[in-house]
C-alpha cells in the first residue's frame, strides 16, 4: 500500500473514501485500483493509440505538408479506424482540458516535471504538436492531470469539462499522489458541487447563479456598509464571487495556504457553504482597505491582492 501523508489520509477520510477500519483500506484501493484500470481500457480506446501513431509518423515524415492535407489524411486515417463523430467528440474534450491545464497553479513548477506513471499520448492535437517540436514530449504530472479529467468527462457526460475544475483537481492530486485515489477523491468532490458547473441548472439553489445570489444576500445582511459601497462603485459580487466559488478560492492562494483552507472546507462537508462563509470573511478582512478605494484599487484589492488566511480566519 502507498505510503500516504497524514494530510492525504485526513482528506480522503473527509471525503468518505478511504475505509476507516484500516483492515478493509488495503483491499479497498486494489479494488478500486481495479476500477480505474477499466475506465482506461474502456475509455482510451485502442483505435485511438492507432490513430495517434500514424498522424505522428506522418507529421514526422512530412513535415511539408499544408494544414488542409494533413486535415483530409487526418479525416481518412480516423475514418478507417473508427466512427469519425464519436473520435471527433473524444479529440475536442481531451482539447478543452489540455488548454486549461497548464494554466492550472501555474507557480507550481512540479506540474511540469516528467512522472514515472505509465501513460501514452492518444490525440494528436496541436499542444502535443507544439511540444514535439520542442523536444518535450515525456509525460508530466500535467498530463496525468489531464488523463483523469478525460475519464471523468467521458463518465459524466452531462458535465464533461467546465473550465475550473481543473482549478479543483490539482491540490487533491498533489496531497494525494496517486491517480486512482486522486480520480475517486475528485469525483466525491464533484459529487457535491457539479451543479455550479451545469449551465441548465445555474438558476437551481445549487447553480452558480443561485450560489453567487445565496452569498450577495449573505454579504448584503452581514456587512451592509461596505456592500453598499462596493455597490455604489458598480463592483457587484459576481465579478469576484464567481471566480471564488467555482475554484473554490484555488487562485486566489499560495499552494500552502490553499492546503489550509481545504482542511477546513473538507471537514466541514458542505463545500460551498464553507466557501461562502469564507469568502464573506475575505471581504471582512478586506474592508479597511476596500472602503476608501476607487474601482479601480477596490477591484485589484478583491481579485490580485496578497491575502493572509490566518486573519481571514479571525472574522469567520
Amino acid at each position: 500500500m502507498q505510503q500516504y501523508s497524514p494530510r492525504a489520509i485526513v482528506w480522503m477520510t473527509y471525503l468518505n473514501y478511504l475505509p476507516q477500519d484500516q483492515a478493509q483500506q488495503l483491499p479497498f484501493l486494489k479494488k478500486q485500483q481495479q476500477l480505474y484500470n477499466s475506465y482506461l481500457d474502456e475509455l482510451i480506446k485502442k483505435e485511438h493509440l492507432e490513430i495517434f501513431t500514424i498522424l505522428n509518423n506522418i507529421d514526422s515524415d512530412q513535415n511539408s505538408l499544408s494544414f488542409n492535407e494533413f486535415l483530409n489524411i487526418k479525416t481518412q486515417v480516423v475514418n478507417s479506424c473508427m466512427d469519425f463523430h464519436e473520435y471527433n467528440e473524444n479529440e475536442q474534450l481531451y482539447e478543452l482540458i489540455e488548454k486549461d491545464v497548464p494554466r492550472t497553479l501555474p507557480k507550481q513548477s512540479i506540474l511540469k516535471e516528467q512522472t514515472n506513471a505509465k501513460f501514452s499520448q492518444y490525440f494528436f492535437t496541436d499542444q502535443y504538436k507544439r511540444r514535439k517540436q520542442q523536444n518535450d514530449t515525456n509525460p508530466t504530472h500535467a498530463d496525468i492531470l489531464m488523463r483523469i479529467l478525460y475519464i471523468y468527462g467521458k463518465l459524466n457526460p452531462a458535465i464533461k469539462y467546465m473550465q475550473g475544475m481543473s482549478d479543483l483537481l490539482a491540490p487533491l492530486y498533489l496531497i494525494i499522489k496517486n491517480e486512482t485515489d486522486t480520480f475517486f477523491c475528485f469525483t466525491k468532490i464533484m459529487a457535491q458541487i457539479k451543479d455550479a458547473y451545469i449551465s441548465t441548472l445555474d438558476f437551481t439553489n445549487t447553480g452558480i447563479r443561485g450560489l453567487l445570489l445565496k452569498f450577495e444576500k449573505q454579504f448584503q445582511q452581514k456587512e451592509p456598509k461596505l456592500y453598499s459601497y462596493l455597490h455604489s462603485l458598480g463592483i457587484h459580487p459576481y465579478m469576484y464571487g464567481y471566480r471564488w466559488i467555482i475554484t473554490c478560492m484555488t487562485r486566489e492562494f499560495y499552494l500552502d495556504q490553499i492546503y489550509q483552507i481545504w482542511d477546513l472546507m473538507l471537514h466541514d462537508r458542505n463545500i460551498h457553504d464553507f466557501i461562502i462563509k469564507f469568502a464573506i470573511s475575505i471581504l471582512k478582512y478586506l474592508k479597511p482597505q476596500l472602503i476608501e478605494a476607487d474601482f479601480k484599487l477596490a477591484f485589484d484589492i478583491l481579485i490580485y491582492s496578497e491575502k493572509d488566511v490566518n486573519q481571514i480566519l479571525n472574522f469567520m
